[in-house]
């Protein structure tokens, strides 16, 4: 975090333009925080400590003038990783957990169960193992007495590459589940990309949160 430094001139509107400078600055610091309401922050500026926490405000003094701080989020926020990127929503938090070494992932879910995972594959192509993900997720569901349906198709991401996409919808009375899994990847390394929809009469606003990732997903060759 950037320093300020407090200096005194001999004008007053000199005084006036180093006040105005430093709160442009600060300003500037507020927003460049990246991953805003995932956590809170401290300001730092000289001698004083200021802990901030989204969408509230704050006053502090600068050069002697009172001002107020407060740091809010985008609607739309970027997750940003190695291999990909994706756009989503400041009410969801992406809950980051790393498996392996060499494996890390990103979720957002909601509170019933939907939404949508991303692993990241340091050291070989996650490609073979969509099958695998998907047998995993599905065998409870299959073991109560669901009922799947599978498919595939093709999606094409912002970043211009052509992914297969394997469908697998569970049915049981009147419930429906929609698990979807795709990847891409190079020699030794990849993604695997898992969404989820826990229940089909529920999911507008889950389909939602899935959309928006697909509609943004970029992956860095």
């Amino acid at each position: 975090m950037k320093h300020f430094r407090n200096a005194t001139f001999g004008t007053h509107n000199e005084s006036r333009l180093n006040c105005m400078k430093n709160i442009f600055t600060l300003i500037t610091i507020l927003c460049s925080i990246s991953a805003i309401a995932q956590k809170d922050y401290q300001l730092h500026i000289d001698d004083q400590t200021l802990d901030i926490a989204a969408d509230e405000e704050y006053t502090m003094k600068i050069n002697g003038k009172s001002i107020t701080v407060k740091l809010t989020a985008n609607d739309t926020i970027s997750f940003d990783s190695k291999l990909y990127t994706f756009d989503h929503s400041k009410e969801y938090k992406v809950s980051q957990l790393k498996i392996d070494a060499d494996i890390e992932q990103s979720m957002i879910m909601t509170a019933g169960g939907s939404g949508f995972l991303i692993q990241e594959y340091g050291s070989f192509n996650p490609s073979m193992l969509n099958d695998m993900m998907l047998s995993e997720v599905t065998k409870e569901s299959l073991s109560y007495g669901y009922e799947m349906e599978k498919s595939k198709y093709t999606k094409t991401l912002v970043s211009g590459q052509e992914i297969e996409v394997t469908r697998a919808e569970l049915t049981y009375k009147d419930s429906k589940s929609i698990y979807e899994v795709a990847s891409i990847g190079s020699k030794d390394e990849g993604i695997l990309i898992l969404t989820m929809i826990s229940d089909i009469e529920l999911s507008e606003e889950d389909e939602k949160i899935i959309a928006q990732m697909w509609s943004s997903l970029v992956y860095k060759e």
